[in-house]
């Protein structure tokens, strides 16, 4: 899409949201700071009249941090009624669907193992539609595991699921694991190994019920794409099984964000970086497609 189209969106179906959301916004930050100022005073309340020590930062710090959550729902209600309808007029626009949340999570229970069987998981912001022939989708996936001090992020990322050429078995691309590597990650898979490729050795370890199909799947060039890919990405997982691909890539950044509301940023900037996030996440779709189509 090019840019007279971006300005006929946000002149066209997004003109109304836009053209209020600084009023909108400016309400949302002076309710936030009006309710931070009465927690502070809670909290400082609580510092001078709890005798005991402990306690007394325990429950300062609470306060604050219950009066933060209240304080920033207008801000995060004010950025979601521009998000959801400028994502999905951006993804109409193109041919796309899109759904915030309560979506289906198209590919994920057979990558669940593999990504270490979190407890948590939050999906959201999913697109799909056709590229190239090919239908896929693709979504936002936030996994953890533990809870309390013990909780830590597993992984945090795009899915990527695609329909591609069939296969007969099933074989994963997972990073390396080091001495797990010797334990395979779903029944009936062997370890399919690449001597002949060091640099891809190094950071993934393959698996397959079809070693010998694995092998012609993850050839010179999709071992290439692969290793490339990885430079971009903390962690990289791949499942190809019937006619299915699915791709997940981690990603440090927060994706279909329309960012910070407690800043002034023109909303034309605001949409412009969802539609930037979305041409970046198709652009991720056609190398997937490309690679393993």
């Amino acid at each position: 899409m090019t840019p007279p189209d971006f300005d006929q969106l946000c002149d066209g179906p997004l003109a109304p949201m836009l053209e209020g959301l600084e009023v909108r916004r400016r309400a949302a930050v002076a309710r936030f700071a009006w309710i931070m100022a009465g927690i502070a005073v809670v909290a400082v309340a609580a510092l001078v009249f709890i005798p005991d020590l402990a306690f007394k930062f325990f429950a300062a710090g609470a306060i604050l941090f219950a009066g933060w959550l209240a304080a920033s729902r207008p801000l995060e209600a004010t950025a979601r009624a521009l998000k959801e309808p400028a994502a999905a007029a951006i993804s109409q626009a193109r041919g796309l669907t899109y759904q915030a949340t309560g979506f289906p999570a198209d590919g994920y229970e057979p990558l669940h193992p593999l990504l270490g069987r979190p407890s948590g998981r939050t999906f959201r912001d999913r697109i799909a539609g056709t590229q190239q022939g090919t239908p896929f989708a693709v979504y936002h996936a936030a996994l953890v595991t533990g809870s309390g001090k013990s909780r830590r992020d597993v992984f945090k990322g795009l899915i990527l699921a695609l329909t591609g050429r069939p296969v007969q078995g099933e074989t994963v691309v997972v990073p390396d694991r080091g001495l797990f590597n010797l334990f395979s990650p779903g029944a009936g898979m062997a370890r399919v190994r690449f001597e002949d490729d060091p640099a891809f050795e190094h950071q993934f370890e393959v698996y397959s019920t079809q070693p010998d199909e694995a092998r012609a799947l993850v050839n010179p060039v999709v071992r290439q794409a692969l290793t490339a890919w990885r430079s971009n990405h903390p962690q990289l997982f791949v499942r190809l099984a019937a006619d299915q691909v699915t791709v997940a890539m981690a990603d440090d950044g927060d994706p279909f964000d329309v960012g910070s509301m407690l800043k002034a940023i023109p909303g034309r900037e605001r949409v412009r970086g969802l539609w930037d996030d979305l041409e970046r996440a198709l652009g991720q779709v056609d190398q997937v497609r490309s690679t393993f189509g």
